[in-house]
């Protein structure tokens, strides 16, 4: 049986803040000032214009100078510029990296809940577990007592989130998809089980394919060891796509960290990977933006489409359901906050 009977790819774009911003293209122009909003909700809406899954944004999204700037532009914080996306689209998930500080639970169930509420359904957090500002002993090297605190914050937060949803007082506000879809990276091995157990995205690192394999089956084996069944989590590696003209260009451009290359070599590349479950997905970013952004939403995904491999078109209203993942079960009975 062909792996598209049950199976869809998913796609998100991470924005990491440090691309180099281009203004202006020959057809779609963007908004020249590369540091204020416009030129984000440009990309937001390109980004929806090819029916991407979602959006991810550091905790801190800083806009770097632009052409002839030698002033670092503003800084915006994640789930703030995110419900302003919420209200200019109306498809894409919404994903912001929120920093998991100890005492800091209910601040961090409200703003996201909030976030849910405004995107009607269409919210997702990537805990930043371990990095600057988390709760943490600085330099230390033991991974397992900060993912230890790691699941007893995103327990505590479940439960707000829970009680939020059964109307309790001075709880967040109910969740339209019962809890935002929870993405979290899984670079070490402390890391790698807590997604096993509780992530809905699991954030992979760049691998070579055989070894993206195995990881892809020893990470679903991890999560059936906690109930959970393959398509309750999905498996996303990292792509940097240049979309170029020809086969020559491609191989004078392709990096590493970069796959150049034309519009049905990228979508090769892709099928290739989720065809032989390296992965069910994509963490996609661009070297810089607006033009390569633009040509992936022009010319590779007309191509998935074509392919079969990817929906032209939302086809539920909240995230967790246009990733295929099955609804978050809401706790009945009495919650106390």
């Amino acid at each position: 049986m062909s792996n598209r009977a049950t199976r869809r790819l998913s796609l998100g774009v991470r924005l990491h803040g440090g691309e180099e911003r281009v203004p202006g293209l020959p057809l779609l122009p963007a908004p020249p000032d590369p540091h204020g909003y416009p030129f984000h909700e440009f990309l937001v809406m390109e980004l929806e214009r090819g029916r991407l899954d979602a959006l991810l944004v550091p905790r801190l999204l800083a806009a770097p100078p632009g052409p002839g700037d030698i002033a670092p532009g503003p800084v915006f914080e994640a789930a703030t510029l995110l419900a302003g996306f919420a209200g200019a689209a109306d498809g894409i998930g919404l994903v912001a990296t929120a920093p998991a500080l100890g005492g800091h639970a209910g601040a961090i169930a409200h703003r996201l809940a909030s976030l849910d509420v405004l995107s009607s359904g269409r919210s997702g957090w990537q805990p930043e577990l371990y990095g600057a500002g988390a709760d943490d002993e600085a330099g230390s090297s033991d991974d397992e007592p900060r993912r230890a605190r790691a699941a007893e914050l995103l327990a505590e937060i479940e439960r707000l989130w829970s009680a939020g949803n059964q109307g309790a007082p001075d709880a967040p506000p109910p969740l339209p998809q019962g809890r935002p879809v929870l993405f979290l990276a899984a670079g070490t091995p402390a890391e790698r089980a807590l997604a096993a157990r509780h992530a809905d995205v699991v954030l992979a690192a760049r691998r070579p394919l055989e070894q993206a394999r195995s990881w892809y089956a020893e990470t679903k084996t991890r999560a059936a060891t906690h109930g959970r069944l393959p398509e309750d989590l999905l498996i996303w590696t990292e792509l940097t796509p240049l979309v170029v003209s020809d086969a020559h260009q491609a191989a004078a451009l392709r990096t590493d960290d970069v796959l150049a290359g034309t519009p049905a070599q990228i979508a090769d590349h892709m099928e290739q990977w989720f065809e032989q479950r390296a992965c069910d997905g994509f963490t996609l970013s661009f070297p810089s933006l607006p033009g390569p952004l633009v040509d992936f939403v022009d010319h590779v995904i007309p191509e998935l489409w074509r392919r079969g491999l990817f929906p032209n078109d939302y086809e539920h209203p909240t995230l967790r359901e246009n990733l295929g993942l099955r609804p978050h079960a809401i706790p009945t009975g009495a919650t106390h906050v």
